[in-house]
């Protein structure tokens, strides 16, 4: 039986788990933009809870550099896939 949390976001299934290497081109741009705002949404909410519910210091932090490595790879991937026409949006 696998244990943790498998809520919402479909990356934590183990399914999933290799969705981090899948390459980001301009027909998934979209797609792997959603999945990492869903992926951000999640660690936040559990930041939150973790602080409301006496989680550690260690988790809370690790979750904010991970979400910190997600916007990075957001930033990355506009400005190699995203469309042009688009791109003074995100400045």
């Amino acid at each position: 039986m696998e244990k943790g949390h498998f809520g919402q976001y479909t990356g934590n299934a183990r399914c999933c788990a290799d969705h981090a290497h899948t390459k980001v081109t301009k027909a998934n741009y979209d797609s792997s933009v959603k999945d990492d705002a869903a992926h951000i949404s999640y660690l936040k909410q559990d930041i939150i809870y973790d602080s409301k519910h006496g989680g550690s210091d260690k988790q809370m932090t690790d979750d904010e550099k991970h979400i910190s490595k997600l916007a990075g790879n957001i930033n990355y991937d506009k400005k190699h896939h995203g469309s042009p026409a688009k791109a003074h949006c995100y400045k």
